[in-house]
């Protein structure tokens, strides 16, 4: 009764149609229900699927998840929280995780061990003052798999968005440091979206070396070519 006074005295509003919905969703269910996501039942490992193995054909990490494309209206909703800090857009994207989650974790016949969100490096973190990836993802990863801060960004990078394949490459090189033994455990990584997936494959590298068995690389969206 208290939640429903809530919702009444304070409306939330579906990002996509503005239709009312409730205090802990950012999407109506047929805004939901009409988003273009990848199909998991289908390709549960997007590595398997032809065209998304065609345009990230040096993948280091074993597994690929991810929710969409990164176009409309994901590309809005991911720049609005990762540069105005809109949080508003977090719900609406935890609607989808969590929807997509469910498929995938379904499909597996073995869970992962450890879950790694990954870090801002401590001088993007003082000047932005959030983890975008973390804010969205935490809740979502914390009711299948145990959240680890096991890996540490010791690198001050460029903006991955403003270079080359080649130059991204270089750039994440050496830019992460793993604090724990992997030893036989699955981990997953985490980013907010896949370009290349040079920052992907440096994190896996380092947790390989570190004895990781596999390493699955779990992204909001894929950037298409």
């Amino acid at each position: 009764m208290q939640h429903t006074f809530f919702n009444w005295l304070f409306p939330s509003y579906c990002v996509q149609c503005q239709g009312i919905v409730s205090a802990k969703e950012g999407l109506c269910e047929y805004c939901l229900a009409d988003l273009s996501v990848f199909d998991l039942n289908k390709h549960s490992n997007l590595l398997h699927r032809p065209d998304i193995a065609d345009m990230f054909p040096d993948c280091e990490f074993d597994r690929l998840f991810a929710c969409a494309f990164y176009q409309p209206p994901f590309e809005h909703w991911l720049k609005r929280l990762k540069f105005n800090n809109q949080i508003h857009y977090k719900k609406a994207l935890q609607q989808v995780i969590n929807l997509q989650l469910d498929v995938f974790f379904k499909s597996l016949t073995s869970q992962p061990d450890i879950a790694i969100i990954l870090p801002l490096h401590r001088g993007r973190f003082l000047t932005r003052g959030f983890n975008q990836v973390s804010q969205v993802w935490q809740s979502c990863l914390a009711k299948h798999v145990c959240i680890s801060n096991a890996l540490i960004r010791n690198k001050a990078t460029q903006a991955q968005s403003k270079l080359t394949k080649a130059k991204r490459i270089k750039n994440v090189k050496n830019a992460f440091v793993c604090t724990q033994d992997m030893s036989e455990k699955t981990v997953v990584i985490v980013d907010d979206i896949m370009t290349t997936g040079a920052t992907l494959n440096a994190a896996t590298r380092v947790l390989k070396q570190a004895g990781a068995k596999q390493v699955w690389a779990f992204a909001t969206c894929l950037t298409p070519l």
